[in-house]
């Protein structure tokens, strides 16, 4: 009878952790705009690597030969974990930098918004390798971009973080797909089926957008119950179908829910970090703990 009591006590603790979702850990790397450093967080939540974060960082990447690609509004670094600086471009006065990320040619990808707003790629030694000017209406730099992407086709995927569009570039500069969204376009990523997930920042809203332009799964402001969505910043599309968003808390919601949380298709919470005193307010992350070489284009965040 003690068995069979040790049993049922057993089975309704896993049942207990499933339906709360803590039964998924994750290992992640994040920062964000309001937080002072780049950290790399275990699975049990404590801090186990960190870096100044610069000026309000909002793309960081762990790559596959363990380096840290950022972006810090004034630029972008490359750092080894032995935090030596590798490779660096200083954003020119009046601008800002809010992306970087490296290609598969080992050319890093940054847009440096101003006048004009600038997409560059960079080798390691600093030269540019092209350089495209994107127009755009704002004349604030802070109101023009965030997170740009290069597609699997060598495209652009640039969201107008004021403009309520994502646009596509080729390589020439030329525009050759516009997708109109509702909100800040924060960060745009193409799916492996082609379609292309949009965070929409302060629109409070995810968005699926498929190849003819519709709407094919969408994550509403008041959808899940207790993670209201704020400020929509980074995403990751995980290999099992969920999705991980950082809910960044600033323009009057700090403290208010868990910074990062994973969802499944049919919107369950799954996993969540949700400790303020110990992060703050993240905008950009990446989940350690699965296959894939964000150089490859193998993760999509």
């Amino acid at each position: 009878m003690k068995q069979i009591k040790s049993f049922l006590t057993l089975t309704i603790i896993l049942l207990s952790l499933h339906a709360t979702g803590q039964e998924v850990e994750h290992r992640f790397i994040a920062s964000g705009s309001g937080m002072k450093n780049i950290v790399i967080v275990n699975e049990q939540g404590d801090i186990e690597w960190s870096y100044p974060a610069g000026k309000e960082c909002n793309d960081v990447s762990l790559l596959s030969d363990s380096t840290v690609l950022f972006s810090c509004s004034t630029g972008a670094k490359l750092v080894s974990l032995q935090k030596e600086v590798l490779w660096e471009y200083k954003g020119a006065p009046n601008t800002e930098v809010q992306s970087a990320s490296m290609l598969r040619n080992g050319n890093i990808l940054i847009i440096q918004n101003g006048t004009p707003a600038l997409l560059k790629e960079i080798n390691r030694k600093g030269k540019v390798k092209r350089e495209l000017i994107i127009p755009t209406s704002m004349k604030n730099p802070h109101a023009q971009f965030r997170n740009i992407r290069q597609t699997p086709d060598k495209t652009y995927l640039i969201g107008y973080f004021r403009e309520n569009k994502v646009c596509e570039f080729d390589t020439k500069g030329n525009i050759i797909r516009t997708i109109p969204i509702k909100g800040n376009a924060f960060s745009s990523i193409r799916l492996s089926n082609g379609n292309t997930l949009i965070a929409c920042g302060d629109g409070h809203r995810l968005v699926e957008i498929d190849k003819e332009g519709n709407e094919v799964w969408t994550v509403e402001e008041n959808e899940i119950p207790d993670h209201p969505l704020r400020f929509v910043a980074n995403v990751q599309r995980l290999p099992n179908g969920n999705t991980v968003i950082c809910n960044w808390g600033g323009h009057g919601h700090k403290n208010g829910q868990a910074q990062v949380f994973e969802i499944t298709r049919e919107k369950k919470v799954v996993w969540e970090f949700n400790n303020w005193e110990k992060l703050g307010m993240i905008s950009t992350m990446q989940i350690l703990d699965i296959e894939g070489k964000m150089e490859h284009g193998e993760l999509f965040r």
